[in-house]
């Protein structure tokens, strides 16, 4: 049964600042809470479970509309927080989106499943952020390799590194990828220096060149599609 609320953070249009489809415009829907706590989280008012507010799918429907007016916007991000918390509400939303000439670009921590089985077919793009365990402070490498299974062309695996990232989960997140999505680009997100999300008093930094050159030539020996690509909206000054 489809659920007639969720808790949405913000509605804007902005500019796609990660991954393949960079440079993209698209209306940003962030929903609130989120299920892990990751050290280089951008976004981290929208962790706790009750942020944001609760909106019906009518209001949801209208901001989205007033985002996208006045100029061309392929896709719909629906992005959090973990947008899957919100799976029934958000598969009402996504074929209402579809019925508007809306591409859904749903980014994810790939971390629910089955959750994502509720929205699946309607998905055009799936950004799925692969958690390494220095990042979050545990493995989720069965969830992982349980959601990737489940990933069609067009969607992306993306990974966060962090300075704290070692060789041998890397060979780990590289592995689950080949095996499950080998075909589909895979990329390496050095961490915009930050505070840490989960340690008070220290800053998430990427890892040096070099060691992001090594990461890259490991991938390669076992992916088609290996990319490098940071975060651009910070650069850019957009949200």
């Amino acid at each position: 049964m489809k659920s007639k609320h969720a808790r949405v953070v913000e509605v804007f249009s902005s500019i796609q600042g990660e991954g393949p489809y960079l440079g993209e415009r698209q209306v940003f829907v962030r929903l609130g809470g989120c299920n892990l706590l990751c050290d280089y989280c951008d976004e981290p008012d929208t962790i706790p479970l009750r942020s944001g507010e609760l909106w019906d799918a009518p209001r949801l429907e209208a901001a989205v509309l007033a985002a996208a007016a006045g100029r061309p916007h392929p896709a719909v991000s629906w992005t959090g927080g973990e947008p899957l918390l919100h799976a029934p509400f958000l598969a009402g939303m996504m074929a209402w989106a579809r019925t508007r000439g809306f591409k859904n670009y749903l980014e994810t921590n790939g971390v629910l499943p089955r959750a994502f089985e509720q929205v699946r077919s309607l998905c055009d793009v799936v950004a799925l952020d692969l958690k390494l365990p220095s990042s979050t402070g545990r493995s989720h490498w069965r969830a992982h390799a349980d959601f990737l299974r489940l990933l069609r062309p067009g969607s992306f695996v993306k990974v966060v590194l962090t300075e704290a990232a070692t060789a041998e989960e890397w060979s780990q997140a590289v592995a689950l990828a080949a095996e499950h999505c080998p075909d589909l680009p895979f990329v390496l997100q050095p961490a915009t220096p930050a505070p840490s999300t989960r340690h008070k008093g220290r800053r998430v930094r990427p890892p040096s060149n070099a060691r992001l050159r090594a990461f890259v030539e490991i991938a390669k020996e076992k992916l088609a599609d290996v990319r490098i690509v940071p975060q651009w909206h910070h650069i850019w000054g957009l949200p």
